[in-house]
């Protein structure tokens, strides 16, 4: 059967999934802030690429999890 997806990369893609990731997370912690949460995300994200932020993976891969067990355990923005 003929199928009509596309590969695609990039900010444009990546931005709505990090966006409902934030969501998300938010919503399990919502006395942190929105710097906080994103904060948590980039320590919390799977390192790719280079060590560190880079610019073709950023922070590297969010992962919602991992970002929710980081502030269970150390707190907003930790």
């Amino acid at each position: 059967t003929a199928t009509n997806y596309a590969y695609y990369d990039g900010t444009s893609m990546a931005t709505p999934h990090v966006s409902a990731v934030a969501a998300l997370v938010w919503s399990y912690f919502p006395s942190c802030t929105g710097e906080q949460i994103r904060q948590s995300l980039n320590k919390s994200a799977l390192d790719l690429g280079v060590a560190g932020r880079d610019v073709k993976f950023g922070f590297g891969l969010v992962r919602a999890k991992a970002a929710y067990d980081r502030i269970g355990s150390l707190g907003c923005g930790n």
